[in-house]
């Protein structure tokens, strides 16, 4: 008798949460580190279809859950309470100019040269 393994987003959908949830990736990782200290061995995997195309996925026995649980302890229960990234952005270099060639747009003139 074989069990069905469960992947991350089988685990979200149990929890109320849409499978494509935005933080499921992350989560997935959160729990392969997990699961790698606690068993010192990869996860096993399965294919599931996503975005219309099969992937491997880490997949977990039922008795493993704990594993999934663990990871929504450490990272998601408070994924979407993490402050925004900052990015620094520098001033463009002043050799960089106007980029208005790039907004070009054509007139109702017959074309005698490729712009």
């Amino acid at each position: 008798m074989t069990h069905r393994r469960i992947t991350v987003a089988e685990y979200l959908a149990g929890r109320g949460l849409p499978a494509d949830w935005r933080y499921g990736s992350p989560l997935g990782r959160v729990a392969a580190q997990i699961y790698r200290q606690t068993y010192r061995r990869e996860p096993s995997k399965a294919w599931r279809l996503i975005n219309g195309r099969f992937r491997r996925v880490m997949a977990y026995r039922p008795s493993e859950t704990h594993v999934l649980t663990a990871a929504w302890d450490r990272y998601g229960c408070t994924a979407g309470q993490r402050p925004a990234r900052v990015v620094r952005t520098r001033p463009a270099p002043a050799w960089a100019g106007s980029f208005d060639s790039m907004r070009w747009t054509p007139s109702h003139a017959p074309i005698r040269n490729h712009p």
